[in-house]
């Protein structure tokens, strides 16, 4: 059985996301890269922005019907409004999964780090190699779509490896 799962690094400008399709006879070579994008919002307004990454996330979903969607946990940063941004972000995509009726997984950037790398200190640079190097993609990614596609990398090798 194949299983589509999506990786989402949530931003309050830019929102990664990455399709995966894994089969239920999971090994490491029958991981397949489907599609990745950024929702990206310059509105001044946070409310626009948040307005349309949980439509555009919305409309992600009801296309390539995902049966799992894995986001990367926010983490308190010095800015308190930043993190509650962040937050308010995750909000809205974990909302438009509910709806949808898609379990919600959510992953820190260290165990991401730690499953993939085996380490807790990597860049972002290394993530966004790694994750063209093992889908042979020659173009290139943003930061935060490859950032979204380790998330669903940790999440297969946490759950189905």
């Amino acid at each position: 059985m194949k299983k589509i799962i999506i990786g989402i690094d949530p931003g309050t400008y830019i929102t990664g996301y990455g399709i995966l399709e894994i089969d239920s006879s999971f090994n490491n070579n029958n991981i397949k890269y489907i599609y990745s994008d950024c929702i990206i919002s310059n509105s001044n307004f946070f409310c626009v922005r948040l307005n349309k990454i949980y439509n555009y996330i919305l409309d992600v979903f009801l296309y390539f019907k995902p049966l799992e969607i894995v986001i990367e946990k926010t983490f308190l940063k010095n800015n308190l409004n930043t993190s509650f941004k962040l937050n308010q972000v995750n909000a809205v995509i974990i909302l438009a999964a509910t709806v949808n009726f898609i379990p919600i997984y959510e992953y820190n950037i260290n165990t991401i780090r730690n499953k993939i790398f085996c380490k807790k200190r990597v860049s972002k640079l290394d993530i966004n190699l790694f994750v063209k190097n093992i889908f042979n993609i020659k173009h290139e990614m943003n930061y935060n779509v490859t950032d979204a596609i380790a998330v669903a990398i940790s999440h297969i090798y946490i759950n189905y490896k």
